[in-house]
Order: C-alpha cells, then sequence, then structure tokens
C-alpha cells in the first residue's frame, strides 16, 4: 500500500504542475484568460495547495503559517488570498481528486476490495449550513422555519464503502434536490458497480433507470415499508419474492420529462429480500438475483455496508469542519467543499497503511483503530510538504505512518448508541462566522 500511495502522491504532484505550465490547462481552470498569468505571492499552484490545507482559523494566522512551511519570508494579505483564489474555479479540486481516485485504482492493479467482483458503491446526500449573506442566499437558497432562514446547500456522494474513498461528488443548491443529483450521478456509473441507497430513493423511476441503462446497473435498495406492495410482500412472510411493479401518473409524468416513454402498464420486475433486524424488519430491493448466485442471507451484511458513507459525511463535517468555510463568496464554498473531499480520501489512503501495522499488535485487549481525529491534524501539517515538488513524499509518508500508530483508540465491540436527531437549525457543529474565526 505504501508504494500505491507514493504513487498517487506523485500523480497529484504532476497534475499539478501541468495545469501550472500548460497555458491551455491554466486557462481551463481559470475564470478569465488573463488570470495567473502574472508573477504573484500565490500562483495558481501554491493557492491550490493553500485552499487544500483547509483553512479554518482566522485567515492571517493561516496565511503566516503556510509562507512559513514555504520558506517565504513575506506573507501575503487576506484580500490578496480572497482575490487571487477568485480566478480559480472550483472544478480544479473536483478533478484534482479524479486524479486520486483513478491513480488508485490503476495503481492497485485490480487487487482493490471487491464484492463479489463488483465495486459496492454508497450513494447519499446531505445538508451544509452556509452563511446567510446575499451572494449564498441567491445562488444556493435554503429553507424557512418559525426562526427565520437558514441557507443550505445539496450534497451528494458515491462512496466505495470497500476501499474507504470518495468516487465522486456534488454540491448543488438546495431545492435542486437529492433525487436529480442521483440521477445526474448514474450517468457515470460504471457496470462492474453494485450501488446502495436508502429508502429515500425507493421509487420506480430510480429502478427504472438503472434497468434501462444501455447495460443493466446493479443495486439494493432499502424500501418503503409505507408502500402497499412492500406490505403485501411482508403479509406473505415470505424471505424472497420477484414482484412487478408500475409507475403512478405523477412518475409517468416525470419520467415523460426525461425522455422516457412510460404508462400505467410498463411494469418492471424485481427481487424483494426481507432482512430481520432486532426492532423491526426491512426490506431490500434488489436486481441482484438468486439464481446468480445472491443468497437471501447475504443482503443483511451487504446494506449494513452502507452506514459507511454515513461515517464519512460525519468526519468532513465534525473532524474537517465542512461547515466552517474559509470564504464568503460561492466560490469559495465549492473549492472548500471539494478540497474537503480530496483531502478526506488522501487522508483514507495513507492511513490504511498504518493500519495494518496496528492490525499486526496481538496484544492488546481490543482491537486498536488509528485515531482519525489526530491523524488528520498531522497530515494536515505535512499537507503542504507532501504536495510541493521539491520535497521528498516517501520521507514525508514513512513519518505520517509513524506519528499515525502512536495514536490509536480501543474499538470495544458491542457498543451503541440511540441516534439523537437534532432540529434543523442545530445540525451544524461548526459555523462559519463573518466576524470572527479561532487563531487556535
Amino acid at each position: 500500500m505504501f508504494d500505491v500511495n507514493l504513487k498517487i502522491i506523485y500523480e497529484l504532484r504532476i497534475f499539478l504542475d501541468l495545469v501550472c505550465s500548460d497555458k491551455r490547462l491554466t486557462r481551463l481552470f481559470s475564470v478569465s484568460e488573463h488570470d495567473f498569468t502574472r508573477s504573484r505571492k500565490l500562483p495558481l499552484g501554491t493557492l491550490a495547495i493553500l485552499i487544500s490545507k483547509l483553512c479554518k482559523k482566522t485567515l492571517s494566522f493561516e496565511l503566516d503559517s503556510f509562507f512559513t512551511d514555504l520558506k517565504l519570508p513575506n506573507s501575503c494579505s487576506v484580500s490578496a488570498f480572497s482575490q487571487q483564489r477568485m480566478k480559480l474555479l472550483p472544478e480544479f479540486f473536483d478533478v484534482w481528486n479524479k486524479v486520486l481516485v483513478e491513480s488508485f485504482y490503476s495503481y492497485s492493479g485490480g487487487n482493490e476490495r471487491r464484492w463479489k467482483g463488483y465495486r459496492l458503491i454508497a450513494a447519499d446526500g446531505s445538508n451544509i449550513s452556509l452563511v446567510n449573506n446575499t451572494a449564498l442566499r441567491n445562488h444556493f437558497g435554503g429553507q424557512h422555519n418559525q426562526i427565520g432562514f437558514f441557507v443550505q446547500a445539496k450534497t451528494f456522494y458515491y462512496y466505495d464503502v470497500l476501499n474507504e474513498i470518495i468516487v465522486l461528488s456534488d454540491i448543488k443548491p438546495y431545492r435542486y434536490g437529492e433525487m436529480k443529483m442521483a440521477f445526474d450521478a448514474l450517468e457515470s456509473t460504471i457496470d462492474d458497480t453494485v450501488t446502495i441507497y436508502d429508502r429515500n430513493y425507493g421509487s420506480y423511476r430510480t429502478i427504472a433507470l438503472h434497468l434501462w441503462q444501455e447495460k443493466e446497473r446493479k443495486f439494493v435498495i432499502r424500501a418503503k415499508e409505507s408502500n402497499r406492495w412492500i406490505k403485501d410482500f411482508i403479509a406473505t412472510g415470505n424471505q424472497s419474492s420477484m414482484v412487478t411493479i408500475y409507475p403512478s401518473k405523477k412518475i409517468i409524468e416525470k419520467m415523460s420529462e426525461q425522455g422516457f416513454k412510460v404508462s400505467s402498464k410498463t411494469g418492471i420486475t424485481v427481487r424483494l429480500v426481507r432482512v430481520e433486524l432486532e426492532k423491526n424488519t426491512q426490506v431490500l430491493i434488489t436486481n441482484l438475483l438468486e439464481e446468480e448466485g445472491h443468497m437471501t442471507s447475504e443482503f443483511k451484511e451487504l446494506y449494513n455496508l452502507r452506514w459507511k458513507i454515513e461515517t464519512n459525511i460525519s468526519v468532513q463535517k465534525n473532524i474537517l469542519q465542512l461547515e466552517s468555510f474559509s470564504g464568503l463568496s460561492v466560490e469559495a464554498v465549492k473549492q472548500d467543499f471539494y478540497a474537503t473531499v480530496l483531502i478526506t480520501n488522501l487522508h483514507s489512503l495513507i492511513i490504511k497503511d498504518a493500519q495494518k501495522t496496528v492490525d499486526q499488535n496481538k496484544s492488546s485487549k481490543y482491537p486498536l483503530l488509528v485515531n482519525k481525529n489526530k491523524s488528520f491534524g498531522w497530515l494536515k501539517i505535512n499537507i503542504v510538504k507532501l504536495l510541493l515538488a521539491d520535497e521528498r513524499p516517501s520521507e514525508i509518508l514513512r513519518s505520517l505512518h509513524d506519528l499515525f500508530i502512536k495514536n490509536v483508540v480501543p474499538i470495544r465491540k458491542g457498543r451503541s448508541f440511540p441516534r439523537v436527531r437534532k432540529n434543523r437549525s442545530s445540525n451544524s457543529k461548526f459555523k462559519t462566522f463573518t466576524n470572527f474565526k479561532p487563531a487556535y
């Protein structure tokens, strides 16, 4: 894994160097053709690394620290940074992350973890809270309650649950809708994928769009127990059944808008699988058939893997403080979002090597895991050295490995805690304030 990570770091560096040195690529990620053409304290490459550092403290402090890491005597002003970042398209960080993802699968040489030959991709969306200023309110929108108006954005992810890497991410205005983001993402899936969804996606349209791809896409979707045909299946007591479902009038209209000719007689056949839990019964909708070797007993564990995407989103919000943005513009929010996804993936790759070392420790009473909070802290401190071309990444990776294995936490199996749902106005743990950020 160390060698794979080293190659991925070099690919990230090569991409950054190409974008900075090739005028056509520079223009591709610039707002204007005149951007990044003059010598500045923050050229494109330096700016990209600074934003990837995920600045959560007061910006003047972050800038001084960054230029100290660069071993440069003079920092730049907050105003200069704010103006310079407006020249860089947020999509740069999205593409940079795609370089990381493709490099991982390429250099893994087919040895990445799979389930029966399939990549297991969990799909899910989330809301992120933003500052209520004019620019963000006009672009992202939000929602009202009895307290007032809350500006929010909608995010969406495809997450490889076995390899713990975000393969696709997107951020849209709040009213764009999580389902529409899922339908947009479906076009990018490959045919060796099983996509796992929660019950928000349990509709005729979601199923049909998977089945009607040029090559059928495999899926597992938790059903809504309120649906009539799901209630009928539960009443039978069967563990697994094949059923045919038909679209409602509303679904017919929605699919017609997408170019699909559907009538009330257009039936699609799927498999329903019963999963018995301690407190309730779940029903899963799938096109993984028993005659293809997919036994009913496998689905409980398979669907349970979807929880890893919830954990990953929690890490972004609570450890990486996603909602504490380094700027108050639409561009800054998008840059920070895609940069957070990039660093989350980079951390996931680096931590695996350390975890293998930790797993070899048989003297501990409990299984041990590398402490994610501390390891993210060490990665942030070393991110500049890791991505700068004049540093040796092999030495930095080894240093991070040694730091990671010293900071572990025990895992006591069998413990569970009830999920406490907060009201929407307090969902965000870390928020951006317009007049204050800590310098520590």
